[in-house]
């Protein structure tokens, strides 16, 4: 296994534990990526590393029980830059008609999402090295948080798919380059913003 797959690894188990919806599941996920870590020892920072941004954003907030917290329906986030704000209408659109505990729920995904790449650069040795991670990262994010909202089945709001795609291409573009410090701050900005577009713009 080469290092891009041990990174994309490292981003599937931080996807997983970033917004899973009961206790259990993030204790499996933690349970399978030990198992991981056993048999990959050589690349044991790599794993750690996420690991550890993963714990650390789960630290500013609460885990989720069974039943969605009440303090998810107040979640905040704060407001984008017009530009900003112009690039997420389209999630904003897709949103329309959902109910605030759907919204606060997406809003809590893509806050930790932005907590998560953010605070990635706090590690020896980074989970997101280059855009093809951060790519996979946001559709993962993407997935579970729809998964949440609802219990939504994929692709049955397919324009809120499409609309977080089109915003990560005018934020992010389309080659895969390496992460720099500035790629990690839109990237964090993008996520807040599409954040907002769930809770204040739908």
């Amino acid at each position: 296994m080469n290092d891009s797959s041990l990174r994309i690894a490292a981003v599937v188990a931080a996807a997983a534990l970033l917004a899973a919806p009961y206790r259990a599941q993030i204790q499996a996920a933690a349970a399978s990526a030990w198992r991981f870590i056993q048999a990959h020892g050589g690349y044991f920072g790599r794993i750690a590393a996420a690991a550890l941004i993963v714990a650390a954003a789960w630290g500013k907030v609460p885990v989720p029980s069974l039943a969605l917290p009440a303090a998810v329906q107040t979640v905040k986030v704060e407001t984008p830059s017009d530009a900003m704000q112009a690039s997420v209408q389209a999630v904003a659109a897709a949103m329309a008609g959902m109910n605030p505990v759907d919204r606060a729920v997406w809003a809590d995904t893509w806050s930790k999402a932005a907590l998560v790449v953010a605070g990635d650069v706090a590690a020896k040795e980074v989970a997101f090295a280059d855009t093809r991670s951060l790519r996979a990262f946001t559709a993962l994010a993407l997935d579970i948080a729809w998964r949440r909202i609802g219990r939504h089945a994929p692709g049955d709001n397919e324009p809120l798919r499409k609309a977080v795609e089109a915003v990560y291409a005018s934020v992010m573009g389309d080659e895969e380059v390496p992460v720099t410090k500035d790629l990690r701050e839109r990237y964090a900005e993008m996520a807040r913003a599409i954040a907002w577009a769930g809770i204040n713009k739908g």
